[in-house]
């Protein structure tokens, strides 16, 4: 597998609803999960740190039939994992 980015999200781009969170060098960092409401049409992504059980972030996505939305959140998400991974170390 190929990691490309600082932050990874494994399996996002195939569609999976939850996976590992990975950087660049393979380190593991916890637990993406994408939490859909399909009536509303709306979803949010969370990031549990390795060891914990509760969210560390969150992003919402306001219409689950925007790839660009999608995309956004994803981002967003990264960030936040990236600065504080930098801030880990």
């Amino acid at each position: 597998m190929e990691l490309t980015y600082p932050i990874n999200l494994v399996g996002a781009d195939d569609g999976a609803a939850r996976g590992d969170v990975l950087t660049r060098h393979g380190e593991f960092l916890g637990t993406w999960i994408l939490e859909r409401d399909e009536g509303e049409e709306t979803g949010i992504f969370y990031f549990i740190a390795d060891g914990e059980t509760e969210p560390m972030f969150i992003e919402e996505i306001a219409f689950l039939s925007s790839g660009t939305r999608i995309g956004l959140a994803m981002s967003s998400l990264c960030r936040s994992i990236r600065e504080w991974h930098d801030q880990q170390s």
